[in-house]
């Protein structure tokens, strides 16, 4: 006899019980949700090997002992649950001849730093003291300074 929607809604909360609020899924269901990007990140590494370990026809083992590491440490990366660190990817390139990430360096990066000049009337009717950083200071007479440029 095939039972409704209902009924098997009813069953099935006959037999549940309560969650526990301390259960370790929890725990790696939330770490996993706030590191989804890295996970992601991670599978696309791990997919990168295995595919080059095939075309290569290595083994894992054979990949895990150029690295050495254990083959479960490296069945931890296959999985994504290593954090992998830049040394350990530069390790994994350099044993496979490939490259997984790829990171701008500074030299490919032009800054540019644009100053104007803006050319400033000062009139002073009295003697006044300019502080300038630490200790030193300049005193200016009377229409001692009649043009001022300051850099913005």
């Amino acid at each position: 006899m095939k039972l409704s929607r209902e009924e098997k809604i009813k069953n099935l909360k006959k037999i549940s019980r309560p969650v526990n609020p301390d259960a370790k899924w929890i725990e790696i269901s939330k770490w996993n949700e706030e590191h989804a990007d890295a996970l992601e990140d991670y599978m696309i590494i791990a997919m990168r090997i295995l595919s080059t370990l095939k075309e290569k026809k290595m083994t894992q083992k054979e990949l895990a002992n150029q690295l050495d590491v254990k083959p479960q440490a490296l069945t931890r990366i296959m999985q994504g649950r290593q954090n992998l660190t830049l040394n350990k990817i530069r390790q994994i390139e350099k044993a496979l001849g490939i490259s997984l990430i790829k990171i701008k360096k500074q030299e490919d990066v032009k800054t540019q730093i644009k100053t104007t000049f803006t050319p400033v009337v000062i009139s002073y009717n009295y003697t006044t003291k300019l502080v300038f950083e630490g200790s030193n200071s300049l005193n200016l007479e009377k229409e001692s300074i009649k043009n001022l440029i300051i850099a913005s």
